[in-house]
């Protein structure tokens, strides 16, 4: 979201009730995120907005879809410790460009793969001489040890930006939510 403080707190609030609610109406993340920015738009006064990457996963097939509302392209760390960051779908932030076409992608995540979700406060997280970590850290990260599990991604992830950060403060936060597939049982 963007600003801070009880504006931005109630922004987000009416954003996630938007999105619970678009939810139950269609399974389409990029008609979710098309009906939510046209809601947001109407009574946005404040030229407030919020990024999102919405998704859906099926466990089942492994088929993950998602269309991005401004947010940063997802990452997906392969069992073999290489990754593949997703193409964004070209969507802009909510709240600030009415009835704008957002766009959907689908791919399959194969068993051992970890889709890490990730806010801009991990990219743009920075140290002492000013330099960002930047989705080139957050690949290396995980390319000689790929993540055992979900918790154990988050918490690389996490140590990686505090050891790259250190003392220095940050003015965003560092979000990531992670989902892996897990290989088939045997």
């Amino acid at each position: 979201v963007s600003d801070k403080g009880v504006p931005a707190a109630l922004f987000m609030m009416s954003s996630r009730t938007l999105l619970k609610g678009a939810a139950i109406g269609t399974e389409s993340p990029a008609e979710a995120l098309r009906e939510v920015n046209s809601l947001l738009f109407d009574d946005n006064e404040a030229s407030m907005f919020v990024t999102v990457l919405y998704a859906v996963y099926d466990p089942a097939t492994g088929e993950f879809t998602y269309s991005s509302g401004g947010h940063d392209a997802p990452l997906i760390v392969h069992a073999d410790g290489s990754s593949t960051l997703l193409p964004l779908t070209g969507g802009v932030v909510l709240g600030i460009v009415p009835d704008f076409p957002f766009e959907q992608h689908t791919v399959t995540v194969a068993p051992g793969d970890t889709v890490i979700l990730y806010t801009d406060g991990v990219t743009e997280a920075m140290n002492s001489n000013r330099d960002e970590f930047g989705i080139e850290r957050l690949q290396q990260v995980f390319a000689s040890s790929p993540p055992g599990d979900s918790r154990d991604a988050n918490r690389t992830v996490f140590n990686a930006v505090a050891s790259f950060a250190g003392d220095t403060p940050q003015s965003d936060d560092v979000t990531c939510v992670t989902l892996q597939r897990r290989e088939p049982a045997s």
